[in-house]
């Protein structure tokens, strides 16, 4: 019985029969934008293998690129010509194929995520400066702990150092196979509020020195720039701010920590450079 490589319903589809009685559909309204077509019949195991491989393609640009899109009819030309190939069967150029449309739809979906990540981290900055604002009302009870200017240029050092690492590693992150458009959102829409919060955190494990790190000479007085430049770093690296975390008495995760705390160059207690995410 012949295989269907669609999820619309076949009793919507017009049937195109070729010369071998196969058929083949691009996608429209009738087929709810999905190739439809019916592999020829008895299938060697690449060939449906392949029969395989083109719906999870066809689904896939359905759900991330979006019908009727440039992206998606890009990736929907090569998968026509697929199946052409697979009814003429010849499974070694249809894969040759196949694979240039994967590429194609991981190319596309990375551009989508990203841009998708970077939105995301905007709604952040926005929301942080809002939860930010709320701290500043709050201020007054907060004064015997910490000053409202330092506060205030914390959380912009914090936002500073997350849009430097947003900004940097956008053009880098792998997000080519990633599917949940809400789940990149939220992965950038988190980084602002996370380094606001944790560069608080940090600011009073320092201020209370639960913590110390050396900057500079020992016999030199602490001065808020330390506190400015730890903010922008939670904000720039995670890393970092899991170091200091972990260092705090219960606060690590079981393993032995060098409890010096980082040098003035940024090195890790492994003894390298400064480490980024």
């Amino acid at each position: 019985m012949a295989h269907e490589g669609t999820g619309a319903s076949r009793k919507h589809v017009s049937e195109a029969q070729t010369g071998t009685g196969d058929v083949l559909m691009p996608p429209s309204e009738q087929t709810e934008f999905f190739l439809t077509f019916t592999p020829p019949q008895d299938l060697t195991p690449e060939e449906r293998k392949l029969v395989g491989d083109i719906v999870i393609l066809d689904h896939r640009a359905h759900h991330q690129l979006k019908p009727k899109t440039e992206e998606w009819n890009e990736v929907l030309k090569l998968l026509v010509n697929v199946v052409v190939l697979l009814q003429a069967r010849d499974a070694e150029q249809g894969r040759a194929i196949l694979k240039e449309a994967q590429q194609v739809y991981y190319h596309h979906n990375q551009t989508k995520n990203r841009i998708r990540y970077l939105t995301g981290a905007v709604a952040g900055i926005v929301v942080a400066a809002a939860v930010g604002t709320g701290f500043l009302l709050v201020s007054k009870s907060l004064e015997q702990y910490i000053g409202r200017q330092l506060l205030v240029l914390i959380f912009v050092f914090a936002g500073l150092g997350s849009i430097t690492s947003v900004l940097t590693r956008v053009s880098t992150i792998d997000l080519k196979e990633e599917t949940s458009r809400f789940s990149v959102a939220l992965s950038g829409f988190s980084r602002p509020l996370i380094a606001m919060f944790v560069a608080l955190v940090v600011y009073f494990i320092l201020d209370t020195r639960i913590v110390e790190i050396k900057l500079g000479s020992p016999t030199e007085p602490k001065t808020n720039a330390v506190y400015l430049v730890t903010s922008f770093l939670c904000g720039f690296s995670e890393r970092f701010a899991k170091d200091i975390l972990s260092r705090v008495p219960f606060g690590s995760d079981g393993r032995e920590k060098d409890q010096s705390g980082p040098t003035a160059t940024g090195e890790s207690e492994s003894g390298g450079g400064a480490r980024r995410d």
